[in-house]
């Protein structure tokens, strides 16, 4: 009986179970029907506590918001969700009555009151959630901070001044824009920036810049502006000038003209510069820093740019002066000394770069003591909120050697760049550096105090490592300083107004830059004159009487630019004191005899002084030189014999340009010039510039100082050297002789050569292992650069190379006729090649023995190589040319492909911007076998006279084209990101380059 009732029990059990399943959902879609009005009455009530709920939520958002604060993502997030169920409630309550009227309608009643009750659990759900007690957080300060771009800063409070001027170019409806504000608040950064822009966003054909500066020069800007636009103005007359100018500016070209530091009224017209309104073609763009400027000249858009708000100063300063403000101690008092800078950026980084890296309190508070001094007094408007700063900067240079050299760069005109040689010079005859003697010394002194100014950002970079520049308000500031201490007075004058007329006391510098015609006093009344700069920028006539130096007898350095006279003064012979005496451009100037009174003279510089023809003997009195020079003085045609050895103490001699004739030594018989033997008295010499008309004496055999560590030495031909520093020789070599031995020590550290001529052989180029520019032409008898058969290459073959160019060499058939070791850094830092007129050259390199890294190499230059299939193999650019970024290839016959391929499957060019293959009727491929070519940034190809060419790859990979074009397309870039439409009519192949990104737009 118990089995029966354990297996009753055991399938009742279930069935109850299974009762329970199935009747629960049977009841709860029955109720559905039955509370159909309950359902309805629960999802009004539940609306009406949400409603409540998200309006009290709501209010406490808006009060957040009013206060500027963020609202919280999960409190966003339930309120979307809330006014989404409200969407639901509302579709519910429109379909209420049309369901109540049709009460016989159960499905409707089912379906409605089952959607009611499950959006009544959604909205308890909601009301639940909805407890925060946070909703919201303080907004972040605004994002005013500036955006760094390299080592320049983008300040968001100046970049609505930004974008107004962009979108009033782009508008053209504005044809003048000025941009105004007070020395060093950033007007030229301002305009640099505009200009880049503006050209990266392609709003005109042509921008261009000039200096305008405070002392107009209406013929120096016209013609700036003609180089820029490769205008050639032979007028001579401004109107005839002005004229042809603007009808090149109104013509078809859109043209930006950017005129920066306008101090006054700038008459457009007669510069050729049109201004009227409704002008198509030229823009104009100003900066000022007097705003009455532009209201005079009508300028309709004007921005003024302002000091930078307290944040944005900081951060400028803290970038700066470096981590050491972060230190508890400092930050609070070197906020101080930022404020005190009153946001203007120059005084912004002048100061923070004095108290770099400076970690003591004291030295901070000296200097907020300063700075909240009593302001300076005496000096222009412009400079009262800038001078305290700056004049900080300055004495916070602990050199006084660096404050001198500070104060002397105020000497030279405004926006000058400032030549670190003549600085050199100067120095070294005021004797400014106590135990120095000697020009490379001091030279070296120079550079070093340079780069300290810069580093306190008192200078700024030249156009070149050798020069340097002053900003206009900083060297305004240095003049006040120096003439304070009266140590100069800056004579930029217009006309004369009797300040050269009475005596300036202790004044030891002047600097004269006279704008028109004026007469020097008659006697210069500065008995404690040591320094005289007489820089004739305009070429006016200036009369020098011969009383003018009777009482400046302490001069130690006298220089004088674009002078017009034929002789010296005769009190010139009265400055037994000078020590250097530098001479440019003074063209009328025929005799420098009385020079040779000038006992104690240890620099004597004449460049580009046309007229005089000959260094007299009275040169040879002067037996302290340290410096000679006669450069591109053409008419020097005589050097008297026994000048050059007299002058035991010479350091450096300079005749580039100008005398030639040196002449062998004739076993006693009388010479009319110098002979090359001279120089072997100059046992100090350290630099050596000269040329030699006779090749024959590269065959003398002289012994020249060791100490000579740069030179310039031409043989019938010379070079204008790129580089200052550089080690240079230059031969026309008309036939082979034997190269006496001061050639073969110069040869063998030598930067730059440059051969000419069938006696090229003469060179052993295996020797030149430090050569990094290198040019050989019209040579007949070479057939190989170096024979890397005959010498052990593993040291590499021109290791440092940069530069090599080889023209007209009609037998030369490659570069090296045998192996190049791997390793051996050949040519490794090869950056240019030019090859040209080169009939026999079979090919660059051979991939099977000769190694070579090409990983430097930028540029590719060839032409009329008949006998070249290809370049080189794809392996060698495969592994290298990763810098390269122009390929041209040009008139080659025989040229089938750029590259050779041995299995390649792919390449990638990533710097290439200009690829050009023109006149080469063998090119059928750019290389066999390949799969894609990769160049990333090319902006610019020209396929031209190539009637062979029919793929820019030869493989058989199946490719989907761009836009459709599958027959009549050239795949160039890998992943389609260039393709290449290719119409050929007859020898010509007409590209258009899509480039996907960013949004360039090409035909070539």
């Amino acid at each position: 009986m118990a089995e029966i009732v354990g297996v009753v029990a055991s399938l009742v059990g279930p069935a109850i179970e299974l009762g329970k399943c199935i009747v629960e959902p049977i009841k709860r879609q029955f109720n559905y029907l039955c509370c159909f009005n309950s359902n309805i009455q629960s999802l009004r009530k539940e609306a009406k506590k949400l409603e409540d709920a998200r309006d009290g939520l709501q209010s406490r958002v808006n009060a957040a918001e009013d206060n500027v604060e963020v609202i919280l993502p999960q409190v966003v997030s339930w309120l979307k969700s809330s006014d989404e169920i409200k969407v639901d409630i509302n579709g519910i309550e429109t379909i209420i009555p049309n369901v109540k009227k049709e009460f016989w309608n159960m499905k409707s009643r089912f379906s409605l009151s089952r959607k009611a009750k499950k959006v009544t659990e959604v909205m308890k759900e909601l009301r639940d959630e909805c407890n925060f007690n946070l909703i919201s957080q303080p907004a972040p300060p605004p994002a005013r901070g500036p955006i760094t771009i390299g080592e320049t800063y983008e300040f968001e409070t100046r970049k609505k001044t930004e974008e107004d001027i962009i979108e009033a170019l782009k508008g053209r409806e504005v044809n003048m824009l000025g941009i105004c504000g007070m020395g060093g608040v950033g007007k030229t950064t301002m305009a640099n920036r505009i200009r880049k822009r503006a050209r990266e966003e392609d709003l005109f054909d042509e921008i261009l810049m000039v200096v305008v500066s405070q002392s107009v020069d209406m013929l120096k800007i016209q013609r700036e502006i003609s180089e820029l636009l490769s205008l050639d103005l032979k007028e001579e007359s401004l109107q005839a000038r002005a004229h042809k100018l603007r009808a090149r500016l109104m013509g078809t070209k859109r043209t930006l003209v950017v005129l920066d530091d306008v101090w006054k009224i700038l008459k457009l017209e007669e510069l050729g510069i049109p201004c009227e309104s409704g002008v198509k073609g030229c823009t104009l763009l100003l900066t000022s820093r007097d705003r009455d400027v532009f209201n005079e000249m009508d300028v309709k858009k004007v921005c003024a740019l302002r000091i930078l708000p307290e944040e944005e100063a900081w951060f400028l300063f803290r970038e700066k002066v470096g981590t050491c403000v972060d230190d508890q101690d400092l930050v609070s008092i070197a906020k101080e000394v930022a404020k005190e800078c009153k946001g203007l950026p120059i005084a912004l980084v002048t100061v923070g770069r004095a108290l770099k890296d400076k970690r003591s309190k004291f030295i901070w508070e000296d200097a907020l003591q300063q700075l909240k001094g009593t302001k300076a007094v005496g000096i222009p408007h412009v400079l009262a909120e800038v001078y305290n700063p700056l004049k900080l900067s300055y004495d916070f240079l602990d050199n006084h050697h660096a404050r001198s050299v500070f104060l002397f760069c105020s000497l030279f005109p405004e926006d000058a760049d400032i030549s670190l040689e003549n600085l050199t010079w100067y120095f070294l005859g005021l004797g400014m550096f106590e135990g120095i003697r000697n020009l490379e010394e001091t030279r070296n002194k120079v550079y070093t105090l340079v780069e300290l100014l810069k580093s306190h950002f008192l200078v700024l970079d030249g156009d070149d490592e050798h020069h340097v520049k002053m900003h206009d308000i900083v060297r305004d500031v240095a003049i006040f300083i120096a003439s304070k201490e009266e140590k100069l007075v800056d004579s930029n004058f217009s006309s004369i107004d009797g300040r050269l007329k009475h005596s300036y006391g202790d004044c030891t510098w002047i600097s004269m830059f006279p704008q028109e015609r004026i007469e020097l006093p008659i006697v210069l009344n500065v008995p404690r004159l040591r320094f005289l700069l007489i820089y004739n920028l305009k070429d006016r006539e200036i009369e020098m009487r011969d009383q003018f130096f009777e009482t400046i007898k302490e001069l130690n350095v006298l220089s004088l630019k674009y002078f017009s006279f034929r002789s010296f003064p005769q009190t010139m012979e009265l400055l037994k004191n000078l020590l250097t005496l530098n001479l440019e451009s003074c063209t009328d100037l025929e005799s420098i005899s009385i020079v040779g009174e000038l006992s104690s003279l240890e620099i004597l510089r004449c460049h580009s002084c046309g007229l005089i023809t000959e260094l007299p003997v009275e040169i040879g009195r002067l037996t302290r030189l340290r410096l000679l020079e006669f450069s591109y003085c053409g008419s020097l045609k005589r050097v008297a014999p026994g000048v050059i050895s007299s002058l035991g103490q010479l350091e450096e001699l300079k005749m580039i340009g100008s005398f030639k004739g040196w002449e062998a030594e004739k076993n006693g018989k009388e010479r009319r010039n110098a002979s090359l033997n001279e120089l072997q008295s100059l046992s100090n010499l350290t630099r050596l510039e000269i040329e030699i008309n006779d090749w024959a004496l590269a065959a003398e055999q002289i012994c020249l100082s060791s100490k000579i560590v740069k030179y310039d030495i031409g043989f019938n031909l010379w070079y204008p050297r790129r580089h200052f520093e550089k080690r240079g020789m230059s031969f026309k070599c008309p036939i082979e002789i034997r190269l006496g031995n001061w050639i073969h020590i110069f040869l063998r550290s030598t930067e730059c050569l440059y051969l000419e001529g069938d006696g090229s052989n003469s060179v052993d180029l295996a020797q030149l292992q430090e050569i990094k520019i290198f040019d050989i032409r019209g040579c007949s008898t070479v057939n190989k650069l170096v024979s890397t058969t005959s010498i052990d290459s593993s040291f590499g073959v021109f290791p440092v190379l940069e530069c090599l160019g080889l023209e007209n060499l009609p037998n030369l058939e490659e570069i090296c006729d045998g192996p190049i070791e791997a390793g051996s850094n050949s040519f490794n830092n090869l950056k240019k090649l030019d090859f040209l007129d080169l009939p026999a050259l079979m090919h660059l390199w051979n991939s099977e023995n000769q190694n070579v890294s090409l990983s430097n190499l930028t540029t590719i230059y060839i032409h009329h190589c008949d006998k070249l299939r290809n370049l080189f193999p794809l392996k060698m650019a495969k592994d290298g040319l990763s810098q390269l970024k122009e390929l041209v290839i040009e008139s080659c016959s025989m040229m089938e492909e750029v590259f050779s391929n041995d299995g390649e499957g792919h390449i990638t060019f990533p710097k290439l911007e200009d690829l050009s293959l023109e006149r080469l009727p063998s090119l059928t491929t750019f290389c066999r076998g390949i799969e894609s070519i990769e160049c990333p940034v090319l902006t610019e190809m020209n396929i031209n006279g190539c009637p062979k060419l029919t793929s820019f790859v030869s493989s058989t990979g199946n490719y989907s084209s761009v836009a459709g074009h599958n027959d009549d397309s050239l795949h160039l870039f890998c992943n389609q990101k260039v393709c290449i439409y290719t119409p050929v009519t007859n020898y010509n192949i007409h590209i258009l380059i899509l480039i996907p990104f960013p949004d360039f737009l090409f035909y070539v």
